[in-house]
């Protein structure tokens, strides 16, 4: 079950009649007894009402001189019955007809005395609960009906024997009562079931619609018709969406990188591949020319290769291990010294800075603005390698990590700063190798982690420094 929105109807449908069903459990048990204690009030207050009527004839039997205020009890077999029992006395509604009702239990009455025959039957009470002097049961009527029994011993002034009132009524209507409820339980919770289901369901897909909306944007962005995703997003799927458009930014810079680096190289290798060919054309071949055209071929080719490295990855992808300056600074003047063991290296610096950046890339950087600055350097080479001071006292100190590289050569002409300004890539001494290209490697780097280049054409020895600027690692 792969779709999100069938998981999720089929997990509201089983709550909804789980809910439900308990609901409908509880309230049918609730209205259930509330119905029978209704019914069993009526009893009571018949029991009541008989037992107000009780009289003594002039032979000290007892009597009942006047019709009671419910019909059905001189109704034949209406369902609602009483009968009075004594020692020597039994008292019958008319309903009951030939008939007599069970005998009460004897755990009331000292001296019981079961009814007899009289051609009726007789037959001991079931389910019966002794509540307060009060005998409640289920039993069968006259008419083989369920009915509902109550029997209590009263004891009448004047009167030795203990008298039995008992009132019974049949149970048809208030059965009829609660299956009718119980009807109406059903058909009311069956359809706020489907209502609530039908509600869930629209919720539901409300609510991943703008998922559904997401999947025809991202749709039109690999046709090239969208640019991003909208950034009004609910809240719960708005980080998902700026990742999305992160991505997308990120692959786009990507094909943009390579279309600008295909666009550099044909240029770069256009001119040496002509100069190569008209040398090696002519009558009178100039050889030497052709090899120092292919050594600048191969330096390009090696160039746009470094920079294809470095662009292949994402910075968040390269990022997730911190490199520190100085050490690997100390690792590359050890190896630079014995190319110019003239030129004194000087790295100095914080041993507790660490970048945010891929160990490798950062011993790119550092080799090529090194080397750099060895080849231009007259006998000094200063590295320096800290934490970038912050005007603003609210930022942290420690969220960047400075790299200064300065010698005390010639120097950069100004203009020849600015044309490196406009012309990334491009060389700007053949004589010297690497220098623009060694540069244009270095920003490439930098700007990847979300760093910065800054180029000083005179510094305070005198040369070129060189300012890089990176994150510092777990900021």
């Amino acid at each position: 079950m792969k779709s999100i929105t069938l998981r999720l109807a089929i997990l509201s449908v089983l709550w909804v009649v789980l809910g439900l069903t308990v609901v409908g459990v509880y309230v049918n048990q609730a209205t259930t007894l509330q119905l029978q204690n209704a019914a069993d009030a009526r009893i009571s207050a018949l029991h009541d009402a008989v037992t107000a009527n009780i009289e003594f004839d002039a032979r000290g039997l007892i009597q009942l001189p006047h019709s009671l205020p419910t019909p059905e009890f001189d109704q034949p077999l209406s369902g609602v019955y009483w009968q009075i029992t004594a020692e020597d006395n039994l008292l019958r509604s008319k309903s009951l007809w030939d008939e007599i009702l069970p005998s009460p239990q004897s755990s009331l009455s000292p001296n019981p005395s079961p009814a007899s025959g009289r051609g009726g039957r007789s037959e001991p009470l079931r389910d019966s609960n002794v509540d307060s002097g009060s005998q409640w049961s289920t039993i069968k009527g006259p008419r083989n009906e369920d009915v509902r029994l109550l029997a209590r011993a009263i004891t009448l002034p004047d009167f030795k024997q203990t008298v039995w009132v008992q009132v019974a009524v049949a149970q048809e209507n208030t059965e009829r009562e609660i299956a009718s409820l119980r009807r109406s339980l059903l058909y009311g919770l069956t359809a706020l079931g489907a209502l609530l289901v039908a509600g869930v369901c629209v919720i539901v897909i409300a609510g991943l619609q703008p998922l559904r909306q997401a999947k025809n944007v991202l749709h039109a962005i690999r046709r090239g018709q969208n640019a991003r995703l909208a950034e009004n997003a609910p809240d719960e799927i708005a980080p998902l969406f700026a990742e999305i458009n992160a991505l997308v930014a990120e692959n786009h810079q990507a094909v943009e990188r390579a279309r600008c680096y295909v666009g550099n190289l044909a240029h770069a290798l256009k001119t040496p591949l002509t100069v190569v060919t008209n040398a090696l054309a002519s009558s009178t071949p100039d050889l030497a020319l052709a090899q120092q055209q292919i050594a600048l071929l191969n330096r390009t080719v090696a160039y746009h290769l470094a920079r294809a490295r470095i662009s292949a990855r994402s910075a968040a992808q390269s990022a997730q291990t911190g490199a520190t300056p100085l050490a690997i600074a100390q690792e590359v003047a050890a190896a630079l010294r014995r190319i110019a063991p003239q030129i004194q290296i000087v790295v100095k610096g914080d041993a507790i800075a660490q970048a945010a950046i891929d160990r490798q890339d950062l011993i790119e950087l550092l080799g090529n603005l090194m080397e750099n600055a060895i080849k231009w350097a007259h006998s000094l080479c200063l590295v320096e390698i800290g934490f970038c001071p912050q005007a603003d006292s609210d930022v942290d100190p420690k969220t960047r990590v400075s790299i200064r590289i300065q010698d005390d050569g010639p120097g950069m002409p100004d203009e020849v700063a600015s044309t490196l300004a406009r012309q990334r890539g491009e060389r700007l001494d053949e004589a010297q190798v690497g220098f623009g290209l060694g540069l244009a490697i270095v920003e490439e780097i930098a700007l990847l982690y979300g760093g910065s280049l800054t180029i000083v054409p005179k510094s305070a020895l005198g040369g070129v420094r060189v300012d890089v600027t990176l994150p510092a690692f777990g900021v």
